[in-house]
């Protein structure tokens, strides 16, 4: 069983923080589980806007409504 509260396929919000930089915020999309780093489940995330994945921490992520412009 998984730790996970995400799975792949889902689309999510990404809202991060930092300390003296800007955060970013965004719709995204989970494609793949990764391995709970410290504890904290991770995942790789992916915008159709950006050519990169992301790694990201479940703190990090919030549900979102399926969104075809992701």
């Amino acid at each position: 069983m998984s730790d996970h509260l995400y799975a792949c396929g889902q689309h999510v919000t990404f809202a991060s923080s930092r300390l003296l930089l800007p955060g970013w915020t965004g719709a995204f999309v989970i494609t793949n589980l990764l391995p709970s780093g410290g504890g904290e489940p991770r995942y790789e995330i992916k915008s159709t806007r950006e050519i990169y994945s992301r790694v990201a921490l479940e703190k990090d992520l919030s549900t979102r409504l399926a969104d075809p412009k992701v």
